[in-house]
C-alpha cells in the first residue's frame, strides 16, 4: 500500500485552521478537567480537616468534663443512730449534717434532734450520731441540763472536769486556765467556721492560743 506522503502534507495545510481549534478546545477540556479534580481534591481535603478537628474538639471537651469531675471533692461520714439506713455515705465537701440525714434516708420516726445541730458543717471522716426520743429523755446528762455534742453527742463538762472543746459553751470555756471571754469566743466562731475540732491539738490553729497556754489547758480538754 503506497501512502501519498505530499496528499497528506496538503491536507493538513488546508485544514491547519481546524486543527488548531481542535487543540484549543482539547487544551481548554484539559485544564477545566484539572481545576475540577483539583477543587475536588481541595474540597475532600477541607472535609477531612473539618472532621478531624471537630473530633480533636469532642475530645478536649470530654477531658475537660473529666477533669472537672475529678476536682469535685468529697467527704465520707459514718452516720448512725435514728436514721432510716444508718451507715457510711458520701457527701460532697462542704455538707452539712443534714445533707448526711438525707443521705441515710432521712430521720427514723424515733428520732430527736433537739440537741442535735443539722446546720452543722461536715469533714472528711467525722461520725453523727442521731439520738432517739427516749434515749434523750433517759439520759442523766439532758436531765441535768447539760450541753451535748451538736454532732456525737457527746456532754460538753463530762462531770470529771474535762471540757469538750466542741460544745461547751462561752461560761465553760473560760472555766478553763487562761481562757478569758474573747478567748472563748474566739474558740467558738473557730469551731462554727470548720465544722468542729478533730483534735485537741487543733486549739492551737485559734488566734491567741500558743503552745504555752494549749500546755496549760490540754490535760483539761477533749474533743
Amino acid at each position: 500500500m503506497n501512502i501519498n506522503i505530499s496528499s497528506i502534507k496538503a491536507y493538513i495545510l488546508e485544514n491547519k485552521g481546524k486543527s488548531m481549534k481542535a487543540a484549543a478546545v482539547a487544551l481548554v477540556l484539559i485544564i477545566a478537567l484539572t481545576i475540577l479534580l483539583s477543587g475536588s481534591l481541595k474540597k475532600a481535603d477541607d472535609i477531612i480537616i473539618i472532621e478531624s478537628s471537630a473530633a480533636e474538639q469532642t475530645a478536649d471537651d470530654e477531658a475537660a468534663a473529666l477533669a472537672t469531675e475529678e476536682k469535685e471533692a468529697f467527704i465520707v461520714v459514718d452516720i448512725e443512730g435514728a436514721v432510716m439506713a444508718p451507715g457510711i455515705v458520701r457527701l460532697q465537701e462542704g455538707s452539712r449534717v443534714n445533707d448526711a440525714v438525707l443521705e441515710a434516708g432521712g430521720l427514723a420516726a424515733s428520732a430527736d434532734t433537739m440537741e442535735v445541730n443539722l446546720a452543722a458543717r461536715l469533714s472528711d471522716g467525722d461520725k453523727v450520731y442521731i439520738p432517739t426520743k427516749q434515749e434523750r429523755q433517759g439520759s442523766a446528762t439532758a436531765a441535768a441540763g447539760i450541753v451535748t455534742d451538736s454532732i456525737s453527742g457527746s456532754p460538753a463538762n463530762q462531770g470529771n472536769g474535762m471540757v469538750n472543746i466542741n460544745t461547751a459553751n462561752s461560761e465553760q470555756l473560760q472555766a478553763l486556765n487562761g481562757v478569758g471571754p474573747a478567748t472563748a469566743q474566739k474558740i467558738i466562731d473557730y469551731r462554727e467556721s470548720i465544722g468542729g475540732f478533730k483534735k485537741i491539738e487543733d486549739l492551737m490553729k485559734v488566734s491567741g492560743i500558743g503552745s504555752k497556754t494549749f500546755e496549760k489547758l490540754k490535760d483539761k480538754i477533749i474533743v
